[in-house]
């Protein structure tokens, strides 16, 4: 049996509002969400926003031990580390409103993936510091 043209405006209706009120609560979340990375000795302490960008800065006293160019490393290095840990949590942002196996989930969640990817481990680095 076809649907009644009016039920089928109400149910379209309901879904635009549904759709409406779950991209309205994702965008305020994005907007609250930051993360933070520690460097492995402890010298740094960086926390990016929501869109990567360096939000604040700790530097402890073992930081200023270290020449400037292995302090700028070691920041950048640390910043890499809180910019996957911030696309880690936008998947499990966008995951936890729209459901795993979402399309937008997983547009959404690739995209910070990609663009903030694990840096990979260095060994070398870390023993330069040592």
């Amino acid at each position: 049996m076809p649907l009644d043209p009016e039920d089928f405006l109400v149910d379209w209706e309901r879904k635009v509002e549904q759709q409406t009120a779950m991209t309205t609560e994702l965008s305020r979340r994005m907007q609250d969400t930051r993360a933070a990375a520690e460097s492995r000795g402890g010298e740094v302490v960086v926390t990016v926003d929501q869109s990567g960008g360096l939000a604040a800065l700790t530097l402890t006293d073992r930081a200023l031990r270290l020449s400037p160019g292995e302090l700028a490393e070691l920041i950048l290095e640390t910043s890499r580390r809180a910019q996957a840990r911030l696309a880690e949590r936008m998947t499990e942002l966008v995951t936890g409103i729209y459901g795993p196996g979402s399309d937008t989930a997983n547009f959404i969640g690739g995209a910070y993936a990609e663009q903030f990817p694990p840096p990979p481990e260095d060994d070398e680095t870390e023993e330069r510091r040592r």
